[in-house]
């Protein structure tokens, strides 16, 4: 048997180290600063929330156990050469199983089809290791060694290989991936962190538009923000229904703690406020809360009723319920509410112009999103689908 100083003397040993190197490297990224979430909330539903996970001692964790088994695997079959890049494989499949998880998971589902096809894998892999290891007595004399030698970076592109089907198994759902990230922040107190999360994804789907009404409110700037981020499901996206929207690591209490009221029948979020609003827990939340679910619905005749109830309209205003107001006093020909704001009148005209240039609808959306993308006509355009009352 070739001892440890004879190894690295014929090349092996340096090639060994750097694909050592290069696993513990990518590995301890991917969980770091990929995959944290994900991993959060799959321990969050295998535990029923139980237990919470911990990035770096679980960074640290997963990536020590994987290594040793891949040491394990190397002790056991001893492939030295052009393909000991082989004896990674069981634990970058495994690091890919650990992550391939959907926005659908469940304690139940977890596995998946990985139930049966990692052990059918790993009876393949037995029989290719197998095989290698009859060929390597046939290999061909090493030309070179050290860092730059043929068979280093053979090894090195059969890892990197496998670090891109990991990256392709595992999440990659931009949209989950914030979510989870949200709830997080959120779990943690950090509101103005969560506000930040997400916000340059264009996808987005009805529980992430919850989770930044929550995240807003929480950093008192709803009414000022509220638009400038992708949204979608209008007010019915306002509350969770353990369907279309849905929490997986925040407890529900804590979105309706904001109103301080849970009533026995299940309501859509629309209905709730209107409740709410009728009832001695009304507060500032409730009632922003219910401007901004007309705002989400496009219902500018509710929202311009509704709205002198609760702001003195000769007042300062949030953000979003000028533009709306704008929005409204130009779409309206007899207005319940008079509204003028010269410099954002401008800025509505100029809105106006960029979205005729064209008669392409398609064309009309895009023009105007470079410039509006952040303000509630954008919104209301490209939800209510013209400019037309």
């Amino acid at each position: 048997m070739m001892s440890n100083s004879g190894q690295f003397k014929d090349g092996t040993g340096i090639m060994r180290l750097v694909c050592a190197i290069f696993f513990i490297l990518f590995t301890l990224l991917y969980l770091n600063k990929y995959q944290p979430d994900i991993l959060a909330v799959t321990q969050h539903v295998l535990s029923h929330g139980a237990t919470h996970y911990n990035n770096v001692v679980g960074t640290i964790l997963i990536t020590l156990i994987l290594w040793l088994i891949q040491a394990a695997i190397y002790a056991g079959t001893k492939l030295n050469h052009r393909a000991h890049a082989l004896t990674y494989l069981p634990s970058m499949l495994l690091l890919a199983v650990l992550t391939d998880v959907s926005p659908n998971l469940t304690s139940g589902n977890y596995l998946g089809v990985w139930a049966w096809l990692f052990p059918l894998l790993m009876v393949v892999y037995a029989c290719v290791v197998w095989f290698f290891k009859q060929l390597e007595p046939m290999e061909p004399a090493l030309l070179s060694s050290g860092v730059f030698s043929r068979l280093t970076w053979v090894n090195l592109l059969q890892l990197v290989s496998c670090a891109f089907i990991v990256c392709s198994i595992g999440c990659s759902d931009a949209v989950f991936h914030s979510r989870m990230r949200m709830e997080g922040e959120l779990m943690k107190g950090d509101c103005h962190e969560a506000v930040g999360v997400g916000r340059t994804v264009a996808k987005v789907d009805s529980s992430l538009s919850m989770l930044r009404i929550v995240a807003l409110t929480k950093d008192r700037s709803l009414c000022e923000r509220l638009f400038e981020y992708p949204l979608i499901g209008g007010s019915d996206a306002m509350l969770p229904n353990e369907k279309s929207v849905k929490l997986m690591m925040l407890p529900e209490d804590s979105v309706y703690a904001i109103f301080g009221i849970v009533f026995k029948e299940k309501m859509r979020p629309l209905t709730y406020l209107k409740c709410v609003n009728k009832s001695k827990y009304a507060n500032k939340d409730s009632r922003d809360w219910l401007l901004c679910a007309y705002l989400l619905d496009c219902d500018l005749d509710h929202f311009a009723t509704a709205l002198p109830r609760y702001y003195k309209v000769n007042k300062p205003l949030p953000k979003a319920f000028r533009e709306a107001l704008v929005l409204y006093n130009h779409l309206r020909k007899r207005p319940l509410v008079i509204y003028k704001d010269p410099a954002m009148d401008a800025d509505y005209e100029d809105f106006k112009k960029v979205y005729y240039q064209t008669s392409n609808a398609i064309a009309r959306l895009s023009n105007v999103k470079d410039g509006y993308g952040t303000t509630y006509w954008f919104y209301y355009l490209s939800h209510s689908g013209s400019l037309r009352h």
